[in-house]
């Protein structure tokens, strides 16, 4: 059953991030703006696969920890986990899902040398950071209390430190 929580919250939540709003804006405004794939010979391409590498090791990295360590529930905010989770890419950054999915944005906006989908992946970062601030974090308090805010003032939410946090 917990597999099959996880499939839906990856169908939903990253899967219209990364694939039905891209789509949609592509859709959308062909006509005003030019989409290209780039070639194997721009500098663009390899740029791409960086954030692409980068975004897909964070997303994996992330959902796994998430789910070996997070104890009922999933990443989805309609059914959270249980455990508060400091562990693997956690201990460098609060939300480094969120950071994985934003190099897969920035991966798509080089691959296609698009500045909509260049603006889709700032609203994105930003309207997660309004989400975070405003939403979750509060709940995360409430629900995880002291432990979470020693948690959030010494790891940062989204640009990751080099030294991993270890409690206690």
């Amino acid at each position: 059953m917990k597999r099959k929580e996880y499939l839906k919250v990856v169908l939903i939540l990253p899967g219209n991030v990364l694939i039905t709003i891209p789509f949609l804006i592509f859709l959308f405004s062909r006509n005003s703006y030019s989409f290209y794939l780039v070639a194997f010979d721009n500098f663009l391409f390899y740029v791409a696969m960086f954030f692409l590498a980068l975004g897909l090791f964070l997303a994996i990295w992330s959902v796994r920890t998430f789910y070996t360590k997070g104890g009922d529930g999933t990443p989805g905010p309609w059914r959270p986990v249980s455990n508060l989770i400091i562990s693997g890419p956690y201990r460098y950054v609060r939300n480094p899902m969120i950071l994985g999915v934003v190099n897969l944005l920035l991966f798509e906006t080089a691959l296609f040398s698009s500045i909509s989908f260049l603006l889709w992946a700032i609203v994105f970062f930003v309207g997660n950071i309004i989400y975070f601030i405003f939403f979750e974090e509060k709940e995360l308090i409430k629900r995880f209390g002291e432990d979470y805010e020693e948690y959030k003032n010494e790891v940062p939410m989204l640009f990751p430190k080099f030294s991993p946090y270890n409690k206690g």
